[in-house]
């Protein structure tokens, strides 16, 4: 039977690597993936390219778990705002769309355009990028339309029309700027849903 080999210098950062992840994810944030080097991001972190590649081992690893805390955060979010004063689907769809208008939400939706756009010159089917970029994503909504009383037969619909309307609006909003025109469109959208079954009854 052959031993696995333990990396004791990994070890010995293991308590870092919530931190490491953390400042990591702030510094995809403001940085974006397309020119992303773990040269450059060890320095600014204050570490050794060593210590990144211990506990990432590749760049694109590194980026999967970012994308993942990225999620996680909103889902952590999410759960709070349906635990306020939220009392239907709509309302608690509101109250997460101001919260992504804000310029420092915005940033995951640069990482995640960087992300799609790069996608669409490759092939991403066996990798891991559909289930980050979208089917891990839809499943969130899904929890979230069925909380509020949205009929299971059509609710992994919804949550895909939810999903696709919510970030081509952020595109919108991030290159025109024009937040009153983009929030009427997204009221638009709330309507159509709540016509169809976001009552939240």
């Amino acid at each position: 039977m052959t031993e696995t080999r333990i990396d004791g210098r990994k070890l010995r950062y293991q308590h870092r690597r919530p931190e490491l992840l953390e400042a990591a994810t702030e510094y995809v944030l403001d940085h974006g993936v397309a020119a992303l080097s773990l040269r450059p991001m060890a320095t600014a972190l204050g570490v050794s390219h060593a210590t990144l590649i211990r506990h990432f081992e590749t760049k694109e690893g590194l980026v999967a778990e970012v994308l993942g805390r990225i999620r996680a955060d909103f889902e952590s979010r999410l759960l709070s705002e349906e635990s306020g004063d939220a009392t239907t689907g709509s309302e608690l769809m509101r109250g997460i769309w101001r919260r992504l208008c804000q310029p420092r939400e915005q940033r995951q939706f640069r990482v995640l355009f960087e992300l799609a756009a790069a996608a669409g010159y490759s092939s991403i089917r066996g990798t891991a990028l559909p289930d980050t970029l979208i089917t891990g994503w839809l499943t969130l909504l899904e929890e979230s339309l069925l909380r509020y009383g949205w009929p299971r037969s059509t609710v992994a619909h919804a949550a895909t029309l939810v999903l696709a309307q919510v970030r081509g609006l952020q595109i919108d909003l991030i290159t025109t700027g024009d937040r009153d025109r983009v929030d009427h469109a997204f009221e638009l959208m709330l309507g159509m849903l709540e016509r169809t079954g976001l009552s939240g009854q």
